[in-house]
């Protein structure tokens, strides 16, 4: 058995020497090991890094959040997995089993659907393998592959990102929006051609899960606000007090207790805030569940518990169907890893202003996360180089456990 007080140490010196290195503002690394028996982390340096670094309001603890990216994906799959134990939807439920106006001919042609995606699945969409690409729509006649945009609510609502000062911004601000506009978001997918499997028109991600935006999770939230009636904020909520019973600390909108998004200012060569990912609409976003959950230590820590085989969490999901193999994605949304029975899973997640890193050895028993509230940086000596250091710290302290 390792020292914990000098792993402790170990763990928050190697925070402490990444963060000044690097130059960030913030930074936190989370261990779980011993089948989820032993949970270490870090939180080092502060919320806004314009303000005072000694001032002690201003210091990220292990009660600050931080926007995990694209790793809200899987945590969305995780709680559409709880729906799914509560017997309110199934991995198998298709969006026309939802909405029943979809398969209506006159309403298709009315709204300009095709019948390509009726009988997509919920794991499709979760797992990316449903051929949807996104709000993304590739021009058959451009082989280059070119894109151009065909959301109209991708400038408005797109994870909240906007600067504000739109007089029209309060019409947005209300969670009957936020179910109209998934609504929307839903139908706007149905226009669009299905892409067959490996297709290089899909971006590669809604297949094959490398790269692109994925927001087919949006459809999910839109599928679970129709079947009960709520907004999935709302739905969300309620998940994480039963059956979660408030274990899971996660949230969305503007991040809470002063926390700041950075971009880096090549003028200064400092991370500044980024406001516009700040501002008050973020409470308001649509698409959130795809890049806007964000995550105190002990919640990322809680999210890998949930993921490990040797604990029973039965009572709240279905670990082996949330983690079964679609492709190179399980149903859930995590990547699988090319080790043995698939580990790690894994999953990373970016929005230019913030970064987050996350790998689960389910049978292993352990898990291991980074995250940050800043993004970008100098060539060479950025932010995901710091994440990627960092990453590798903390499964270095685990290798070394029993000596430290």
């Amino acid at each position: 058995m390792g020292d914990i007080v000098k792993i402790q140490k170990a763990l928050d010196d190697k925070a402490k020497a990444v963060l000044s290195k690097y130059k960030l503002p913030n930074i936190a690394g989370v261990i779980v090991r011993d089948n989820g028996n032993t949970v270490m982390h870090t939180v080092q340096g502060v919320k806004d890094n314009s303000l005072s670094l000694t001032t002690a309001s201003n210091k990220a603890t292990a009660s600050s959040y931080f926007n995990v990216g694209s790793i809200s994906k899987p945590i969305t799959g995780f709680l559409i997995s709880c729906l799914i134990k509560k017997g309110i939807l199934s991995w198998d439920t298709k969006i026309k089993d939802i909405f029943p106006e979809f398969s209506s001919k006159p309403f298709r042609d009315r709204c300009g659907m095709n019948s390509t995606f009726l009988d997509t699945k919920i794991l499709e969409l979760l797992s990316h393998t449903s051929g949807m690409n996104g709000y993304y729509y590739d021009q058959e006649n451009n082989n280059n592959t070119a894109t151009r945009d065909t959301d109209p609510f991708r400038h408005i609502q797109d994870l909240g990102l906007n600067a504000g000062g739109n007089s029209r911004d309060k019409e947005w601000k209300n969670y009957g929006a936020m179910i109209y506009l998934r609504y929307l978001y839903t139908i706007l997918s149905l226009k669009k051609k299905k892409y067959l499997f490996s297709s290089p028109k899909n971006l590669g991600y809604q297949n094959t899960a490398t790269s692109g935006y994925g927001s087919t999770a949006t459809i999910c939230a839109s599928m679970a606000e129709r079947k009960t009636g709520k907004s999935w904020e709302q739905i969300m909520n309620e998940l994480l007090v039963d059956p979660l019973g408030n274990k899971l600390q996660i949230t969305h909108g503007p991040l809470p207790g002063g926390m700041q998004f950075h971009g880096y200012d090549p003028a200064s060569g400092k991370y500044t805030p980024f406001l516009p990912y700040n501002n008050d609409l973020a409470a308001y976003s649509s698409k959130f569940v795809v890049g806007g959950v964000h995550c105190t230590v002990l919640g990322m820590a809680q999210f890998i518990k949930y993921n490990l085989r040797a604990i029973n969490s039965s009572a709240i999901f279905d670990v082996a169907q949330y983690q079964m193999p679609v492709t190179n994605v399980a149903r859930g949304g995590l990547f699988l890893g090319g080790g043995a029975q698939n580990e790690p899973l894994n999953h990373n997640g970016a929005t230019g202003a913030s970064l987050a890193n996350l790998y689960i050895y389910p049978h292993s028993g352990r898990g291991f996360s980074v995250m940050m509230n800043c993004g970008g940086g100098p060539a060479g000596a950025d932010a995901g180089v710091a994440m990627g250091e960092m990453m590798q710290e903390l499964q270095n302290i685990h290798t070394n456990w029993e000596t430290i």
